[in-house]
């Protein structure tokens, strides 16, 4: 039996992009102990979900493909809402879904657990740009697709802006963890760092496991890290990249890059890394925050 999360708080800003769609929260009727899947891009979203998909379902044998199981939810990437609701309301017992959407974007649901993923801001910016790329109808005078002494400014420099949310910029991606990870907003909150998960991924399914409540034994744990380990879910891709088999991506494949930190080193001068740090320093002005964001607990 399942029951229904009550509402304990309400959205307190609306985010807009050319992706997001907040009318579409309505898709999903939140259960609990539900579990939203809340990150900025390029911050290990999609294997975030996926370990815990399959942790909810009881192992990598999953009955339909994990962007079905475990949707965008306020997205709009071409499926109808209704076809989001129908099946979410379909499958029995906890559910998976993810948002880009910061904590003050959606309401606080009473028994609904929100982890959070967060990465190096430069790691995010590059992957950002291998993103970018591997998207086949992307124009090319987009930020992520310029040389990059002009794509970086532009991502250090350009503004966050509620209703052009999707656009990705370091002010964007730090509104996101002032408002979901430094808000306190979210009662049952899980905070994690990409670094950290790559480090040691049984380490990582565990800790999932656990954050989310879920009794996983050893066997179960063993099996969803083999399944998600990075090889295992670039080989199949079209089972875990968002909008796979519709010819969005050049490569499916090509979405899941290199699972890796410290893509900057040797690719930057040193005005533009001194300006990164200027910039984070004004939009993280305390030191342990900033300090966390930029390298986990490692």
């Amino acid at each position: 039996m399942t029951t229904d999360a009550s509402i304990l708080a309400p959205a307190s800003r609306t985010y807009r992009g050319d992706t997001t769609d907040p009318d579409r929260w309505n898709a999903w009727a939140p259960r609990k102990g539900d579990i939203l899947v809340c990150t900025p891009a390029k911050c290990g979203t999609t294997w975030t979900q996926t370990i815990l998909t399959m942790l909810v379902h009881g192992g990598p044998d999953l009955p339909e493909r994990v962007p079905v199981l475990s949707p965008w939810v306020d997205a709009d990437l071409g499926v109808p809402a209704n076809d989001v609701a129908t099946a979410l309301s379909t499958q029995k017992g906890r559910r998976v879904v993810k948002t880009h959407t910061p904590a003050d974007g959606f309401p606080v649901w009473q028994d609904v657990i929100v982890i959070a993923v967060y990465r190096h801001p430069l790691d995010v910016f590059f992957s950002l740009r291998k993103h970018a790329e591997n998207v086949k109808d992307r124009k090319a005078d987009h930020p992520m697709l310029m040389p990059i002494p002009r794509s970086i400014r532009a991502f250090l420099e350009g503004p966050s802006d509620i209703n052009d949310c999707d656009r990705d910029t370091l002010a964007a991606f730090t509104e996101h963890y002032a408002k979901t990870a430094l808000s306190g907003r979210v009662p049952d909150f899980r905070l994690f760092h990409y670094s950290d998960m790559i480090r040691d991924g049984r380490a990582t399914v565990e800790r999932l496991a656990k954050a989310a409540e879920i009794d996983a034994d050893a066997a179960l744990l063993d099996a969803v890290t083999e399944a998600t380990a990075f090889g295992a879910m670039k080989a199949k891709a079209a089972n875990y990249a968002p909008v796979a088999g519709t010819g969005y991506w050049k490569s499916d494949a090509g979405f899941f890059d290199s699972a890796s930190s410290n893509k900057w080193e040797g690719k930057l001068t040193e005005e533009e890394i001194e300006l990164y740090h200027n910039q984070l320093s004004n939009l993280v002005p305390e030191t342990r925050a900033r300090t966390w964001l930029e390298n986990g607990d490692g």
